[in-house]
């Protein structure tokens, strides 16, 4: 089996990703957010999951969870310093 960074440069290359920013765990996965050396405005927001050694491209479903686990995390947070 590839070690961990070998397939975490291979999703890169695959997603055509510039490269990646550590996201919030969730749900027991590390998180690699994908970053493009220019916008993005189609398709949803994949991510890339980390868990047992293994590295896959998030599910469309898995994308919109983590997006709204984000999304509620950081409202939380402003809800705080407000």
């Amino acid at each position: 089996m590839k070690d961990i960074n070998q397939q975490l440069e291979e999703l890169r290359i695959e997603l055509a990703a510039q490269k990646f920013e550590r996201g919030k765990n969730w749900k027991g996965y590390e998180v690699y957010i994908p970053q493009y050396s220019k916008p993005v405005y189609i398709g949803l927001p994949l991510v890339v999951l980390v868990k047992n050694g293994g590295a896959r491209i998030s599910t469309a479903d898995e994308s919109l969870d983590y997006l709204d686990f984000e999304n509620a995390e950081s409202n939380a947070k402003s809800l705080y310093e407000n």
